[in-house]
């Protein structure tokens, strides 16, 4: 008999915040990757000082470890926040990679919401692949912007995003 060491769990971080809509289908996919064996990180953005982020308060209740970036929102916010905003972006790309060193993910997921951005740019220039999903009809800015540099591309509705694959929604195993 030959002691043949386990292979190494995969690890993948998945990056969704802001709300909901985000958030839930994100946790869906972390449960999924669980159940196969996988390591799960999330990156997770800030709220408003003061106020803990959605995901700051239901991803850790999952029992998924959440690594934050001091980034969130920018519409509607004021013309403060515009003009913070290439610092706020440094910080957060800065943030990213400290993450994205510490954890080593096999893969980055990103689901949505603003911390897609910095996380997943950073996933990119770091040579990890990056897989987006968009939930939302009409896709949002993050990933827009991400679609043309991602490996893989999902949507829940056809022709969200040009080179994404229409896949459906990721829903909680409950829901099945």
């Amino acid at each position: 008999m030959t002691n043949t060491p386990k292979p190494k769990a995969k690890c993948a971080l998945v990056m969704a915040g802001g709300t909901g809509g985000h958030i839930f289908p994100g946790l869906a996919v972390a449960h999924a990757l669980r159940d196969k064996g996988w390591h799960v990180h999330w990156l997770g953005g800030t709220s408003a000082p003061g106020q803990p982020s959605m995901e700051s308060q239901l991803v850790p209740a999952q029992g998924f470890t959440l690594e934050s970036v001091d980034f969130g929102g920018v519409r509607g916010k004021g013309l403060t926040t515009l003009v913070l905003l290439p610092l706020r972006l440094l910080k957060a790309f800065w943030q990213s990679i400290q993450v994205l060193r510490r954890v080593q993910p096999d893969v980055v997921l990103g689901l949505g919401g603003y911390i897609t951005f910095p996380g997943g740019l950073m996933a990119v220039l770091l040579g990890k692949p990056l897989i987006l999903h968009e939930q939302n009809s009409v896709a949002g800015l993050a990933n827009k912007v991400l679609s043309g540099v991602a490996d893989r591309v999902f949507c829940a509705f056809p022709k969200a995003l040009k080179k994404a694959q229409w896949v459906g929604n990721p829903l909680r195993a409950a829901f099945l």
